[in-house]
């Protein structure tokens, strides 16, 4: 009976480890999968496509943001000319910018609407752009066209520092869509996005190296007042692959994934219900935010991919950073930034260099490094030393923040200002979301210096 048992145990075990065994080589093949098909399957440059893919190589490896190239928005294969604009990054530079690109398309636009409306090329100018459109072009192209007309001012100058920084972080990068089983190619995708930059910020609130906005980043990762996981280039890695994961689990296709990162995935069901296919959504879709952006995203993935994996074909003096080795030690407490760097003989900006996603209340000590952040620090400190550095710092709780009751005329920037904090911190601060929209009665937080009344009796004494 004994041995009967013990066979039947032993029979258990490897009928377990069998499976364990199967399971682990069925999750490697996936990720293999996802990797070893051909690209030109995982990304296809369909033909309608391919004049943007064009353009896009040669707006990021030929023309300088000295240059903005007039085409057709709709068709970018149609290129009128190559203007000269002002490098410098000024206001000023900007003015005169956006006069010089006004006069241009002005101009254009009165040269094919004088064609469409039957009169012969004149001048060599009247000439070459008729040439643009055949021999016996229709007067309503030629008059969709004046209606197309756009300047796209080049990036190689900044493709090609992008490049440069994403040699510090594109092997990880590539790791971790790999450990998801998706195509490592997507790891080029900040290309598009932020040129690798960690501290990229656009106009319409999205931050970091893949330019969450606070909506869509919120799914993945911890954005704050404290902490913007956003910033930093590796947990936001993690949120870009579970994005793309989730939309490439619905859309079926790459094409229409990665369209879905910029455009969103439910705009993109909608346009895959009524088109079925990329070639016919990027050539019919029509939507109110189905615009310029949208309609080239995946043109511009494909043509970044194409450089930034063939460099010296367009760059010849590129040498990508390096990988920054560190160490990571999880706090154990709420912890002056200031008073660490100082235990551990570094400087401030070491440590803010290595932890993007600490925000400026952190080093300016209105906040303390929140308790069980994971911290960044140069590689070859030991963690001993760490928690003997940190171990008298500790603190009970983080520092607390002032209230604001909003009253009848008040602003989220007249608040800011009267209570000396940035406006963006504000927003921060209470998720006012970018339009930093407020109301009469509204309780809002006001991130301040040295308080040290606990934040739970705080919100009592707002909310009596």
């Amino acid at each position: 009976m004994i041995f009967l048992i013990r066979r039947f145990l032993y029979f258990s075990i490897l009928v377990f480890w069998i499976a364990v065994l199967v399971f682990s080589t069925r999750l490697v093949s996936q990720a293999a999968t996802q990797t070893s098909v051909p690209s030109s399957k995982t990304f296809p440059v369909f033909k309608e496509i391919e004049p943007n893919v064009d353009f896009w190589i040669d707006i990021f490896t030929k023309y300088s943001k000295a240059q903005g190239v007039l085409h057709d928005a709709r068709d970018l294969s149609r290129v009128y000319k190559v203007i000269q604009l002002n490098p410098d990054n000024t206001r000023k530079a900007a003015k005169e910018n956006q006069k010089t690109k006004k006069k241009a398309i002005k101009k254009y636009k009165a040269i094919l609407l004088k064609l469409a409306q039957g009169h012969a090329p004149a001048s060599a100018k009247e000439k070459k752009t008729a040439a643009l459109f055949g021999s016996v072009p229709k007067a309503s192209t030629l008059g969709q066209a004046a209606l197309n007309l756009r300047i796209q001012t080049g990036l190689k100058d900044q493709f090609k520092e992008g490049l440069v920084r994403s040699g510090a972080l594109i092997d990880e990068f590539k790791r971790i869509f790999l450990s998801h089983g998706l195509p490592q190619d997507l790891a080029f995708l900040p290309c598009v996005e932020s040129s690798f930059n960690v501290n990229a910020y656009s106009k319409f609130g999205a931050a970091g190296i893949w330019q969450f906005t606070r909506s869509t980043g919120k799914r993945y990762m911890e954005i704050g007042y404290v902490v913007d996981q956003r910033r930093d280039p590796y947990i936001s890695t993690q949120g870009a692959a579970n994005l793309l994961k989730r939309n490439y689990s619905v859309l079926k296709n790459w094409p229409m994934a990665l369209t879905a990162y910029n455009h969103g995935l439910n705009g993109m069901k909608r346009a895959k219900k009524k088109h079925q296919t990329y070639p016919r959504i990027y050539s019919d879709y029509k939507s109110r935010s189905f615009k310029f952006a949208s309609r080239n995203f995946y043109s511009e993935f494909l043509a970044a991919r194409q450089v930034a994996k063939h460099p010296s074909q367009y760059f010849k003096d590129l040498t990508p950073a390096k990988p920054v080795s560190h160490t990571l030690f999880k706090v154990q407490g709420f912890v002056p930034a200031k008073d660490l760097a100082k235990g551990l003989g570094l400087g401030i900006n070491e440590i803010k260099q290595l932890n993007p996603a600490l925000r400026k209340p952190v080093f300016d000590n209105r906040k303390y490094i929140p308790k069980g952040y994971e911290l960044r620090l140069p590689q070859g400190i030991a963690s001993q030393a760490v928690a003997r550095a940190a171990a008298p710092l500790y603190k009970d709780r983080q520092k607390p923040s002032k209230f604001h009751r909003v009253h009848k005329g008040d602003t989220a920037g007249r608040i800011a200002r009267t209570h000396k904090v940035g406006l963006n911190d504000l927003i921060l601060a209470n998720d006012l979301g970018r339009r930093a929209t407020i109301y009469i009665g509204q309780t809002l937080r006001i991130p301040s210096r040295g308080e040290i009344v606990p934040l739970k009796t705080a919100l009592a004494k707002a909310h009596p």
